[in-house]
């Protein structure tokens, strides 16, 4: 079993880069391959037992979550610091109720390992309600196509099928128009709700920034406009305004089902019942949607269709059922994710001005005329507006950490982990320790952008930074299929946000965000926008 992972894993990572690898490198991988064989085999046949793994029991993990136990009232990250302090920098916690006894890692060391030898099929658990629902639904739609919260063949198949559309270069300006329709209506709607005097935004512009992302996934997801973020066309399209509400009512749900100790699936919890209410809406809805495109499509004329095909339209040639399922997919799991990493973006800028100035100048040096949109050249052009992202992604990580199943029976940490064992890698300590990341409480976006060759003591980065320790998007073949669209929806509301306003932040962020599953703001996003002058 860890032969043939380990030689899966080879083969992958070639196939990855791209490499050709001539004969005699293919003896070398081989060579180097075996004796990587022997060292895990011999390792398994030293190690500890799984079972001896320290963690807490079941009753002390059921207490605990329950009304004045000590897990209570903890965060997800408090939670984890806990664990890390009691038990080490690997635990092993039990399934209650059905859910799987999982293992917490703290070593990005172990990290890499795990990607390494995860096979051909990563298997990532947490999904478990949406597996719940479609497999119980009534009507049966979900039989044959589970969607990408499945695992093994089925999800290489539909991934194998998703890939060419959603994760290729060519495809980005499909998407680049719509979505700086949204933008422009997202940067009208912030001078039409900000207050006149002081031009902050009122204190729940969190629910704007969702109807953003929502908004800019939908355009691609159902290929039309929604119109939420048009004040006067809000009451016009309630199915919309529906669809929205429930995407809201099944994270919430979602979350507090995958996380918490829970019977639902041998008794219907209420929250399951609003989980599982919120699934059929968004369902009927996105079906509803695909059915009006599949119509339109019907009723172009062989000159339309000679055209480029929308994202929706390349979805519907695979097969209806797929488009339908992919939408809900994309929707489900792109909304509060983008409006976790936008918010942090804006906090990060807001409070660092000069990081922000030196931003806006990036970007008018790129796109002089204020009001014209962005070509994709120029979006390839703005290594400083990527560098703020992603240093403010590592200031404010939207989650705590990626999940993936064993893929081969593999030690970590001296302990026997067997092929299906649920591994938890916690990342989030780690963005801003000192051994990865010098002075890591400040907001340096210059981090990512040394220049090659620079071995300076001073650096921003350490030199032996380990590349697993910083992976927002997942790795491998399992990584994040709408990381395009995810990154040019960034991209995009950065660009136009700092290029339109200076952004300012007057209050504290200390605890600004609820540390759960996902990592949302807590706090009013008082931001205060004012208009830049241009001469």
């Amino acid at each position: 079993m860890i032969r043939q992972a380990v030689h899966q894993g080879i083969r992958r990572r070639f196939s990855l880069a791209g490499v050709k690898v001539a004969p005699s490198k293919t003896i070398d991988a081989a060579a180097a391959s075996s004796s990587y064989m022997e060292q895990l085999e011999g390792e398994w046949n030293t190690a500890k037992p799984f079972e001896e793994i320290p963690g807490p029991t079941r009753w002390q993990l059921w207490r605990g979550f329950q009304k004045g136990g000590e897990f209570h009232h903890l965060d997800m990250a408090e939670l984890m610091e806990l664990y890390q302090t009691r038990f080490g920098d690997m635990c092993r916690v039990p399934g209650l109720f059905g859910m799987p006894t999982t293992v917490f890692t703290f070593k990005v060391e172990n990290f890499e390992r795990i990607y390494r030898t995860e096979g051909q099929w990563p298997v990532r658990g947490g999904a478990d309600p949406v597996l719940h629902y479609r497999a119980n639904r009534k009507d049966g739609f979900f039989k044959d196509c589970v969607g990408l919260f499945s695992n093994g063949p089925e999800w290489g198949r539909l991934r194998s099928a998703a890939n060419p559309v959603l994760m290729q270069h060519r495809n980005v300006d499909l998407y680049l128009e719509p979505m700086q329709r949204v933008n422009t209506q997202f940067i009208d709607r912030i001078r039409a709700i900000r207050d006149k005097e002081s031009q902050e935004m009122p204190g729940d512009f969190l629910d704007t920034i969702n109807t953003l992302t929502f908004e800019s996934v939908a355009v691609i997801a159902l290929d039309r406009e929604l119109g939420l973020l048009r004040a006067a066309s809000i009451e016009q399209r309630p199915e919309a305004k529906e669809l929205f509400r429930n995407i809201k009512i099944f994270l919430q749900s979602f979350f507090e089902l995958g996380m918490k100790p829970s019977v639902y699936k041998y008794i219907s919890t209420p929250t399951y019942r609003r989980f599982s209410q919120a699934s059929d809406v968004i369902f009927d809805t996105c079906s509803m949607y695909v059915n009006e495109a599949v119509a339109r499509i019907d009723g172009q004329s062989a000159a339309e269709r000679l055209g480029r095909r929308s994202i929706l339209e390349q979805l519907l040639q695979i097969n209806r059922k797929f488009a339908v399922v992919m939408a809900m997919d994309m929707l489900m799991g792109a909304v509060d994710t983008t409006s976790s990493a936008l918010t942090g973006i804006l906090l990060s800028l807001a409070k660092n001005p000069q990081q922000q100035q030196k931003l806006r100048e990036e970007i008018v040096s790129m796109l002089s005329q204020p009001d014209r949109q962005f070509t994709q050249s120029e979006m390839k052009s703005l290594p400083y507006l990527r560098a703020c992202i992603k240093e403010s992604m590592r200031m404010f990580p939207v989650t705590f950490g990626n999940l993936r199943s064993a893929g081969t029976d593999v030690v970590l940490d001296g302990y026997r982990i067997p092929q299906g064992t649920n591994l938890l890698m916690l990342s989030t300590n780690m963005m801003r320790d000192e051994r990865f990341y010098p002075r890591p409480n400040e907001f340096l976006p210059e981090r990512w952008i040394r220049p090659q060759g620079d071995d300076s003591t001073e650096s921003l980065l350490r030199n032996n930074l380990n590349p697993f320790a910083y992976l927002p998007f997942g790795f491998g073949p399992r990584m994040c299929v709408g990381k395009r669209i995810v990154d040019l929806e960034m991209e995009l509301t950065v660009a136009n946000l700092v290029r339109n306003f200076h952004i300012e932040f007057n209050y504290p962020t200390e605890k600004a965000f609820n540390r759960s599953f996902l990592n949302m703001p807590i706090i009013p996003l008082r931001f205060k926008f004012t208009d830049v002058k241009y001469s």
